[in-house]
């Protein structure tokens, strides 16, 4: 009997002197995301180093199944080192992702959404502490990624997203590696929406949202 296929989403956050650079992978199951690798680069990383890295990451998980969304952070200097990275996976569309205040916005609100409701699954390796020193990290990340409403408006409040913390490196690469994941509840898609319940608090609540799917 042949093994179920698998499917892959890889996210990738560039920095170098200030910011780390940072991928995480997850693998789509039929009701969740389960983040399977976390990495975590030192500040100055050469970028054909991160590109040379990336490409040894995608053959082998092209030996375990498929890569389905593969995505950049292209915005400011991460636009050189997203084309480095297509060149040196030419049989792969990556997605250099430019980032918005909205589309920041819109994607920290699903990344709650998927997490609050057991969507998006973070777990520990067992005797891997680099790797779970990496998560702790994340989680970190997760608390200290925040939002102020810096113009009020019912239907369509501004909103500014901030950061309490010195670095959301890995949160980014989790946000592009679930970008373009969508679950189906029975027949029906389930489309994320932008999660506005979220702006008062802090994300290491996870209150429940009075907004979630539209079917």
């Amino acid at each position: 009997m042949s093994k179920p296929e698998r499917f892959f989403s890889i996210g990738v956050d560039i920095g170098q002197k200030v910011d780390h650079s940072a991928i995480a992978l997850t693998e789509e199951l039929p009701k969740s995301a389960i983040v399977r690798l976390l990495v975590k680069y030192p500040l100055g990383t050469p970028w054909p180093l991160l590109t040379q890295t990336v490409a040894d990451l995608v053959k082998s998980i092209k030996e375990k199944g498929t890569i389905y969304h593969f995505s950049v952070d292209a915005t400011g200097p991460g636009s050189a080192p997203s084309q480095m990275i297509q060149e040196a996976l030419p049989d792969i569309r990556v997605d250099a992702f430019i980032f918005t205040n909205r589309s920041k916005r819109e994607l920290v609100g699903k990344v709650k959404v998927m997490h609050s409701y057991g969507r998006l699954k973070l777990a520990t390796r067992k005797g891997d502490e680099v790797y779970n020193r990496t998560l702790s990290e994340l989680i970190t990340e997760m608390k200290q990624l925040q939002a102020k409403v810096i113009r009020e408006d019912s239907t369509s409040p501004e909103i500014e997203i901030f950061k309490t913390g010195a670095h959301d490196d890995l949160f980014t690469a989790l946000a592009l590696s679930v970008k373009d994941i969508e679950f189906a509840r029975g027949d029906k898609d389930i489309l994320f929406v932008e999660d506005k319940s979220w702006v008062q608090t802090g994300l290491e609540e996870r209150q429940e949202p009075t907004v979630l799917f539209t079917t």
